[in-house]
C-alpha cells in the first residue's frame, strides 16, 4: 500500500471490512492483505469475463458500506466470500488445498469453462519498457491480466474500444481507466506499486504478468518470450535474492517453467550449492513443480542431485505434493523414501500430517500400511496424529486416518482422550473437525454429554459446532438452545469447505454498531478526571458518594 498517499475510503474500507467480517467468524484460515488483494483481483477477472463488472462494483460498494444492505446483496456477498476463502491461499497455506496462488484461478469458471493462464512473463524493467510489452501483448476483451509485484496484486482488463481498466484493491476508485498505456504504467509506478516514501514512485517496475482467459484462440499471438528475456532480463535478476523480484524469483514463485529453464540453463553465472538449495525451496513453498523440474534437470546435468535430499524431506512438512511427485522420479530419492517408509514411519507420518495436503497424507498412509500392516498405529501415536490435525484445523487428516485404518474408533477407546479431541476442536472453532471426530470415533450421546459447554463458548464459537453436537445427542440448556437458534436465524449461508455458517453481512454491520462511544461523554470524563486531580493536589477534593454514605459503581 502506498505510504505517501492517503489511501481511502472505498477500497481500503473493502479490505478492512472483509477482514473484520472474516475475523468475526474466527475462520480457520489466516487472512492477510496480500492474499485478499490476490483473491479480489482474481475475482474481478472472473466477473469481467462473465460480463458482470457492474455487479462486482456493487458488491464492493456494499462491503465499503456505500449502499444500503439488502437480502439479495447479503446472498451475493456470501458467494463472493466463499470464493475469497477458496482463493485465499497465502504462502503458509498454499498447499492446504490442491491450488496455490499460481493456479488458484483454475477453481473459477466462466460459462462452464475454467479459467487458465495462457501467457506469463515477469522481470524488472522500466515502466516505459513495460508499456511497450503491454502494447505487444495487446489484451483482448475475452482476456484479463493479473499483475503482481512481490507485495501486491491488481487486475487489468480491456474493453472493446481499447480502453484499459485497472482494478487495484487498494485504490480509492473501484476502476481506473486509461487510453494511454504509458500513462497507465506511470500510474502503476506512482500509485499501485509505490511502496517507497517518494511521491513520484520508481522509474522501474518489478512485475509478473499472467494473462488469464478460458481458452487460447488458435490465432492468438503473444510476444516472443525468449526475445523479451534476452532484451530485458539483467544478470542481477538471474540470482535469487530475498525481497527482490525479477526473473528467477518470479519464475519459481509463479511456476514459470519456460523462464526457469531460460535462466538456469543459459546463465553464465555459477550458482553455489546454497543458492541452488534456496531456489529449490522457493519452488517448494509454492508447490511450483514445473519450475522445480527445470532445476532437477540442471542438477542432474551437474551431478548435484544430492542437494535435493533435505528439500525432499521438507516437502512432506509443507505439503508440496506436486513437487514431491517430481522428486520421487529421481532414483536416489525413491530409495530414500523406501527407507523412510520402512524405518522412520512415525517421523514421516508426522511430517505429512503437518503438511496438511490430503493427497500427500493418503500416499504416505497407504505406503506405510503396505510395509507395516498397521502395527505402528497404537493409541498414543494415533493421538499425536489427531492432535496435529486438530491444531492445523485439517479435518481431512482425521478422515483419511479413519478411512485408511477402518477401525479408528476401536483403537482409541479412552473416553477422556476422545473428549479432549472434541474440546480442542471446539476451541479451534472448527465445525468440520467436530463433525468428523464424532462420526469417525463413533461417539455416543452419553459420551458427548460428559462435556460442559458454557453460554460464553456458544456465543463466541461458530453455531455449526453446536448444531452438530445437538444433532448427535448433546443436551443443551433452554438458554443455550435459544442462543443457538438465534445465531442460526441470522445465518446467511453455510461454507461447505469449512463447515462454518456465516451471519449475513448486514447483521454483522448491525452488531458492529451496537456498541458505540459517545465523544461528548468521553470529553466530560477526561475533564472531570483532570479537575479531580487538581483538587486532590490542592487538598480541596471531596468525595460526595462517601459523604452521602453511597458507593457508586
Amino acid at each position: 500500500m502506498t505510504k505517501n498517499k492517503q489511501v481511502n475510503t472505498a477500497q481500503y474500507t473493502v479490505i478492512s471490512s472483509l477482514n473484520n467480517y472474516l475475523n468475526y467468524h474466527h475462520l480457520p484460515i489466516k487472512v492477510n492483505e496480500e492474499g485478499i488483494c490476490h483473491a479480489l483481483s482474481t475475482l474481478y477477472i472472473q466477473y469481467v469475463l462473465e460480463g458482470k463488472e457492474q455487479e462486482f462494483e456493487n458488491l464492493l460498494s456494499y462491503v465499503a458500506q456505500k449502499i444500503n444492505p439488502s437480502p439479495e446483496l447479503d446472498i451475493e456477498l456470501f458467494n463472493l466470500v466463499e470464493k475469497i476463502i477458496a482463493l485465499q491461499v497465502g504462502d503458509a497455506h498454499s498447499t492446504r488445498n490442491k491450488y496455490s496462488q499460481t493456479n488458484s484461478h483454475e477453481q473459477l469458471h466462466v460459462k462452464g469453462k475454467c479459467l487458465r493462464s495462457i501467457y506469463q512473463i515477469g522481470f524488472k524493467t522500466s515502466r516505459e519498457n513495460w508499456a511497450d510489452i503491454i502494447k505487444q501483448i495487446n489484451l483482448k476483451p475475452n482476456e484479463a491480466m493479473r499483475v503482481s509485484s512481490l507485495k501486491h496484486t491488481i487486475a487489468i482488463s480491456r474493453d472493446k474500444d481499447g480502453t484499459y481498466k485497472v482494478y487495484d484493491p487498494n485504490n480509492s476508485a473501484v476502476i481506473k481507466t486509461f487510453t494511454d498505456v504509458n500513462k497507465m504504467t506511470r500510474w502503476l509506478s506512482n500509485d499501485a506499486y509505490n511502496f517507497s516514501i517518494f511521491p513520484f514512485g520508481s522509474k522501474t517496475l518489478d512485475l509478473h504478468i499472467d494473462v488469464i482467459s478460458t481458452e487460447r484462440q488458435s490465432d492468438r499471438v503473444f510476444p516472443n518470450k525468449k526475445a523479451l528475456l534476452d532484451k530485458y532480463l539483467t544478470p542481477a535478476q538471474k540470482i535469487l535474492k530475498p525481497n527482490t523480484g525479477g526473473g528467477l524469483n518470479f519464475a519459481m514463485k509463479y511456476d514459470d517453467a519456460e523462464t526457469s529453464a531460460y535462466i538456469l540453463n543459459n546463465s553464465s553465472y555459477q550458482f553455489t550449492e546454497d543458492e541452488l538449495t534456496k531456489i529449490a525451496l522457493c519452488a517448494l513453498m509454492r508447490d511450483s513443480s514445473n519450475s522445480l523440474e527445470q532445476l532437477i534437470l540442471k542438477l542432474k546435468k551437474d551431478n548435484k542431485i544430492d542437494i535435493l535430499k533435505p528439500i525432499f524431506l521438507f516437502s512432506f512438512s509443507v505439503g508440496s505434493y506436486r513437487c514431491l511427485q517430481k522428486l520421487l522420479e529421481i532414483p536416489e530419492l525413491q530409495n530414500l523414501y523406501k527407507e523412510l517408509v520402512s524405518n522412520h514411519q512415525e517421523m514421516l507420518l508426522k511430517r505429512a500430517f503437518e503438511g496438511m495436503n490430503e493427497d500427500l497424507i493418503a500416499k504416505v498412509l497407504n505406503d506405510v500400511l503396505e510395509v507395516n500392516e498397521g502395527d505402528i498405529f497404537n493409541p498414543e501415536f494415533l493421538s499425536e496424529l489427531i492432535f496435529i490435525s486438530v491444531k492445523e484445523r485439517n479435518y481431512q487428516g482425521v478422515k483419511l486416518l479413519a478411512e485408511t485404518l477402518n477401525d479408528l474408533d476401536k483403537r482409541i477407546v479412552d473416553p477422556k482422550q476422545r473428549l479432549e479431541f472434541i474440546m480442542k476442536a471446539i476451541k479451534e472453532n472448527d465445525p468440520l473437525m467436530v463433525r468428523v471426530l464424532i462420526e469417525k470415533l463413533k461417539m455416543t450421546p452419553n459420551e458427548l454429554n460428559c462435556l460442559t459447554i458454557s453460554l460464553t463458548m456458544i456465543h463466541r464459537q461458530n453455531v455449526e459446532i453446536f448444531s452438530t453436537l445437538q444433532k448427535n445427542g448433546y443436551q443443551f440448556s433452554p438458554q443455550a438452545i435459544d442462543l443457538i437458534e438465534s445465531k442460526q436465524k441470522h445465518s446467511v449461508g453455510f461454507l461447505k469447505s469449512l463447515g462454518i455458517a456465516l451471519i449475513s453481512f448486514s447483521e454483522f454491520l448491525r452488531l458492529q454498531k451496537k456498541i458505540t462511544v459517545d465523544p461528548d461523554k468521553i470529553k466530560k470524563f477526561v475533564d472531570l478526571r483532570r479537575i479531580n486531580k487538581e483538587q486532590i493536589l490542592d487538598g480541596t477534593y471531596k468525595d460526595e458518594s462517601l459523604e452521602n454514605n453511597q458507593i457508586t459503581p
